[in-house]
């Protein structure tokens, strides 16, 4: 079958379609007006229906939720550093109130590395 044979039928039926509303227009204007807030009420409660019940249970919303439980997840495996503040008041000359460096640059502890290959010499021949 060809590609071009389902556009003259479509041009077809969309000029009779326009061909009928004008003569409804002229003929009877109030079930013209009536008939297309009807069609217009049926095709937006069918877009509805669709939209919030069909493809909410085909997974609208599945990945979202995956997401969401995994962050759920990650937050209470490996909590946030909270920043510690100094509520004791100092007393004596032995506090100080500065941070050791060692404090200072300690990282999360669910990170790691990944040691490469840097000590390990190329094979030339491959180039």
């Amino acid at each position: 079958m060809k590609r071009g044979f389902g556009k003259p039928i479509l041009i077809m039926l969309l000029s009779l379609a326009g061909f009928y509303l004008a003569i409804q227009l002229f003929q009877n204007p109030g079930g013209l007006f009536k008939s297309l807030l009807l069609i217009v009420g049926a095709a937006t409660v069918l877009y509805l229906v669709i939209r919030y019940f069909i493809q909410g249970r085909i997974g609208g919303g599945k990945t979202d939720a995956r997401y969401s439980k995994a962050v759920k997840q990650s937050k209470k495996k490996y909590p946030a550093a909270k920043p510690k503040t100094n509520v004791t008041p100092l007393i004596g000359k032995d506090r100080t109130g500065v941070k050791s460096a060692a404090q200072k640059r300690r990282s999360s502890s669910h990170l790691t590395v990944i040691e490469g290959k840097k000590g390990k010499k190329k094979n030339r021949a491959f180039f």
